[in-house]
């Protein structure tokens, strides 16, 4: 079952997991660079890795999508929820059995481990997500 949040809303169920990050979290800036994160010439998607936590439990990634429909198949990520909230564009998350949810800039959308479904992408997306290990 995926859960969906508005900007600034933390559901009780990750407040432990923030509360544990935090308190856990490196006190190293992740540093800042003038580069721009662009889909490559030719492609349709683009995943950039941006942080991954000392202890393997978690990684910070960014993906850039074109237009177009994205397979997740959920045996290929068992074992960690997906946090994704939406920096630009407009998409929506279809997973199989459920009812679509549309999402647009600010959106929070939660997917849990085995997560299938289809990210329809319906105009130029950059999400971040944060994929939270529960059996590592």
């Amino acid at each position: 079952m995926a859960v969906t949040f508005t900007q600034g809303h933390v559901a009780p169920l990750f407040q432990e997991f923030a509360d544990d990050a935090r308190a856990h979290a490196t006190q190293e800036p992740l540093g800042h660079s003038e580069a721009k994160l662009t889909v490559p010439e030719g492609e349709q998607e683009a995943i950039f890795n941006l942080w991954a936590a000392p202890d393997g439990q978690a990684d910070l990634h960014v993906w850039l999508a074109k237009p177009g429909t994205y397979h997740v198949d959920g045996a290929d990520r068992p074992n960690f929820f997906e946090v994704t909230t939406i920096m630009a564009g407009a998409c929506t998350a279809e997973e199989e059995g459920h009812e679509p949810v549309a999402l647009k800039p600010g959106d929070t959308y939660v997917m849990r481990p085995g997560w299938t479904g289809d990210w329809v992408v319906t105009e130029y997306v950059e999400k971040s997500f944060t994929w939270v290990y529960v059996d590592r």
